[in-house]
């Protein structure tokens, strides 16, 4: 489709979506994974297993999607938009980081921080080749674009750990190790890629509500730099965590960079314990932080509160001179 086709129907049909759709589908989405993961359990039909897959790593990023679709805002995104928004970030997005991961990253020092670097940064750039194709770029509407390219990035992303899951244990019942992954990895799919880059996503819109056009500022760099913080406390949260249970364990306390932390031996059922209560801890805490501070950056980029406080940008030449406020 031309970028001049998806421009206009972006500003003829903006979409919305009621504000208890997100539940329902949930709530009817998560039956249909239990019944298609039991059906797959009793019947060992491994043509089930891709349902299970896919319904159980996409249910929660969509949700989520559906819930960002329903909250009040100017409402400039079209369906083509968010859709291509989406897909591209969960194909090409994880593509691309994938596979510079692998040809870039060390073994050991500093490798959640590289890994948060390269997974933002090509969100970010899936995000301002999809944002092409919106003319009005308002703040509220560039963290809905963000959040969805990042829930496609979550989506696809989950579908492929899920996958390594089926590989790794085949000959031994992978559907109870498959369900494991997929309701650990939904519970916090909403803290984490879709967080991260609805935040990075408002902050490009609002740097271009100015003047219409992409701009590297203070803002965006600033919050580039933040959500990559996070995103890589996120992952380095696993080995802070080994290395935390262990010195509560009386194993004795060691510092260092988490990224080679490791166990020594096999852990016990308490280290387990002890491990699976720190890293929660420390991925709720992350958790808590990103979404005060997405919750933030909403309540700020209201259009009525964002014109007074930015009076010379009110009306950026090429926007339309009205538009909804919440």
């Amino acid at each position: 489709m031309a970028a001049g086709a998806l421009e206009d129907e972006g500003s003829a049909a903006p979409l919305t979506v009621p504000r208890r759709l997100w539940l329902f589908v949930l709530v009817i989405g998560a039956l249909v994974w239990g019944a298609g993961a039991l059906a797959t359990a009793l019947t060992d039909n491994t043509i089930l297993v891709p349902n299970v897959i896919m319904l159980g790593t996409f249910l929660v990023p969509v949700c989520t999607v559906l819930l960002v679709l329903s909250l009040p805002r100017e409402a400039q995104l079209s369906a083509e938009t968010l859709m291509l928004g989406f897909l591209t970030g969960g194909t090409v997005g994880v593509v691309m980081t994938g596979t510079t991961e692998v040809y870039v990253l060390p073994d050991h020092v500093a490798t959640n921080i590289l890994v948060g670097v390269i997974e933002e940064g090509g969100k970010a750039l899936i995000f301002l080749a999809v944002a092409q194709f919106v003319r009005v770029r308002v703040p509220r509407d560039g963290m809905v674009l963000g959040a969805t390219v990042g829930a496609g990035f979550a989506a696809f992303e989950s579908a492929g750990y899920a996958l390594q899951v089926l590989v790794q244990h085949t000959d031994d019942h992978p559907i109870l190790d498959i369900l494991q992954t997929e309701a650990f990895r939904a519970v916090l799919a909403p803290f984490g890629h879709i967080t991260w880059t609805a935040i990075l996503g408002g902050a490009i819109f609002a740097s271009a509500w100015s003047t219409g056009h992409f701009r590297l500022d203070r803002r965006v760099a600033w919050t580039y730099l933040g959500v990559v913080a996070l995103h890589a406390l996120w992952d380095q949260s696993y080995g802070w965590a080994i290395r935390l249970s262990q010195g509560l364990g009386g194993e004795g306390w060691t510092f260092g960079w988490p990224d080679a932390a490791a166990w020594v031996g096999l852990p016990t059922g308490a280290d387990l314990v002890r491990f699976q209560v720190v890293y929660n801890v420390l991925l709720g805490v992350n958790g808590i932080v990103g979404t005060l501070w997405v919750i933030r950056r909403w309540r700020a980029y209201r259009i009525d509160r964002w014109k007074e406080a930015h009076p010379k940008e009110a009306h950026p030449e090429g926007t339309p001179s009205r538009l909804a406020t919440t």
